[in-house]
């Protein structure tokens, strides 16, 4: 550390010195003493923000490091990867030094190693999310790692497409910070109310508020201007192979559903046509399997205008006859009617006429929440597709116009008798 520390001050005599330390980490990575291979690394970053060693030579010894079995060391490069590649990219970006990073890092998720994958990985997702590497290179590199056969790592790219990755997290950190500030603006308001009124103390309470106003709008999430799935580049193979892969796939019950989200996000964004996906889901949909809301959502997400509504109908009359029934529960009826109403609001044309005629007989259903539902639906096919109603449930304009002119009449401000009143207005 010494060397490291005055090397800048014998740059001719020091010169080799960086190259010695990567050399000896490079060949005697997994034999050094731990102690001793991480004050290599913390002379290596000092030398390097001494700018005496590039840093892509320094970044691809980091990686390469991710494979010893020391889990302070590894969580120690990580931290220093992110910062200095977001230090690189802080004016402008560097995209000689970020391209060779992202093919190096790209090699790196297939490592035979899988805490090395999984930490390049993370590595990846969170320069995504500090808007460095925002681009289709990187979202694209992640996109493989949800075929990858590691369970730790092919979660972690899903959570990453379907935005759920550290959410939990955040929510946690959020909550115990913003209980910190509530707590110091009470006790400076506590102390204005209590101490004698002043000049300072007044000023001092108002720098508080604004404080604790600029930490609340520094942690709102910055939006995104397009999420990640946009920036496949080839949706339809993607979601092709994902479903292959679901097929195959001997994972927990849970990760399977984040496979049928996917592909369901991926089939509704770009509207590709994935038939074979909707056999799929159209076997799970029965009221007493595990996250059947989930399911039917997941169903939703995936159609769209362009889906062929043969391709559709067959989903909708599962649902409604598996779900809608009165030897269902309410809560069943419910979730059932408002799935078929998402579904018929994204493809109106997958409903036939018979079946919407049933399906609005529930809206003088004895329960509020199945009538409400069946009113949802036949409200939709009142702005959609009116003439495949009854007409009886359909907008009688004609009607509502000759009732409120009958009612002006009664009133005795008719049209005519209105004119005539505003003749005879007094001069």
């Amino acid at each position: 550390m010494f060397l490291a520390q005055v090397s800048h001050c014998y740059q001719d005599s020091m010169k080799q010195f960086p190259q010695d330390l990567v050399d000896l980490l490079k060949n005697y990575s997994t034999q050094l003493d731990p102690t001793m291979r991480m004050t290599f690394c913390r002379a290596l970053i000092l030398l390097r923000n001494k700018a005496l060693l590039q840093p892509t030579d320094l970044l691809e010894l980091f990686f390469s490091l991710f494979r010893c079995q020391d889990k302070l060391l590894r969580s120690f490069l990580k931290t220093h990867i992110i910062t200095d590649i977001k230090n690189i990219n802080a004016n402008k970006k560097d995209a000689k030094v970020n391209s060779v990073l992202q093919n190096f890092m790209f090699t790196m998720l297939e490592d035979s190693n899988q805490i090395a994958a999984k930490i390049s990985l993370d590595v990846m997702i969170a320069l995504y999310k500090k808007n460095i590497w925002h681009d289709a290179k990187t979202v694209n590199a992640i996109g493989t790692a949800c075929f990858h056969k590691v369970t730790k790592i092919l979660v972690t790219a899903l959570k990453f497409f379907l935005g759920t990755e550290g959410d939990e997290k955040e929510k946690d950190d959020s909550s115990s910070e913003s209980e910190d500030e509530q707590t110091v603006i009470r006790e400076v308001m506590t102390a204005n109310k209590v101490n004698k009124k002043s000049r300072k103390r007044k000023k001092m309470l108002q720098r508080t508020k604004q404080a604790a106003k600029k930490v609340k709008k520094d942690k709102k999430a910055q939006p995104f201007n397009f999420s990640a799935l946009h920036l496949v580049h080839d949706p339809q193979g993607m979601a092709e192979k994902l479903l292959k892969s679901l097929q195959d796939m001997n994972e927990r019950f849970e990760v399977k559903l984040m496979v049928v989200n996917l592909i369901s996000r991926l089939v509704g964004v770009h509207e590709s046509f994935l038939f074979n996906f909707y056999p799929v889901v159209q076997r799970f949909l029965f009221p007493h399997q595990r996250e059947v809301t989930k399911i039917l959502q997941y169903t939703a997400q995936a159609s769209h205008e362009l889906v062929p509504p043969d391709v559709l109908e067959p989903v909708v009359m599962t649902i409604a006859n598996n779900f809608v029934t009165e030897r269902n529960s309410a809560e069943v009826m419910t979730v059932g009617l408002n799935a078929i109403r998402e579904l018929c609001s994204r493809c109106p044309l997958v409903m036939n006429g018979d079946l919407l005629h049933d399906l609005v007989q529930y809206k003088t259903y004895y329960d509020k929440n199945v009538s409400m539902a069946a009113k949802s639906l036949m409200h939709l096919y009142r702005t959609v597709n009116p003439d495949m109603l009854a007409r009886k449930f359909r907008i009688h304009r004609t009607g509502i116009a000759r009732t409120r002119t009958a009612r002006r009449v009664r009133a005795g401000c008719d049209d005519n008798r209105q004119q005539l009143c505003d003749g005879t207005q007094l001069g």
